[in-house]
């Protein structure tokens, strides 16, 4: 998995480090936040976290990558994306994306991680087809799949919530690349 960091345009991805723990922390007690993902907040101590935070951390689990969302402009950790349940054989994965700090949201940080963590996965990792799940209510987040390409498959009912399923494939993938490419030789 990456040990480098991955480039956008606004933000880098970067492998967790403990460094992030108190913001993760922080965005995971969090029932506003919680609730965009169909998740009860944290309710274990800080101490306990970090201990689960480091083990996590510390195993290089073949079938998941948590990284950590950095602008590039001041360094700082605005969110996580991650790619797990991948699936080596099919060359498929889920992938989500949190953009914990208020701050940045509406500002399309999400929009630019998302792509370039996207890029990681179809180029690097050579997955075939990535996944997702979003809840019904959470709009802001289906606008940024969106516009980063991907498009609903279907629905999902669990817990009592309901959740859309998105999915893009590497060939769709390439496409959005190459048309997008082409427009920006065309207005340069």
């Amino acid at each position: 998995m990456s040990r480098t960091p991955i480039s956008g345009d606004r933000v880098s991805l970067h492998p967790k480090s403990l460094a992030d723990a108190p913001r993760d922390y922080i965005w995971r007690k969090d029932a506003d936040l919680s609730a965009l993902n169909g998740q009860p907040p944290l309710k274990i101590s800080f101490i306990r976290y970090v201990t689960h935070f480091e083990s996590a951390s510390a195993s290089d689990h073949p079938a998941k990558e948590t990284l950590a969302i950095k602008t590039i402009a001041e360094g700082r950790h605005i969110g996580n994306c991650a790619i797990y349940d991948i699936d080596w054989d099919r060359a498929e994965a889920n992938v989500g994306i949190v953009i914990g700090d208020r701050r940045y949201w509406d500002q399309g940080y999400g929009s630019d991680a998302f792509r370039a963590f996207m890029g990681y996965a179809f180029n690097h990792l050579g997955m075939r087809r990535l996944q997702l799940k979003t809840l019904e209510r959470n709009t802001r987040a289906q606008k940024c799949f969106s516009r980063c390409g991907f498009q609903p498959c279907g629905s999902l009912l669990e817990n009592g919530d309901t959740y859309i399923l998105m999915q893009l494939s590497y060939e769709d993938y390439v496409n959005r690349e190459l048309s997008a490419n082409k427009l920006s030789e065309k207005t340069a």
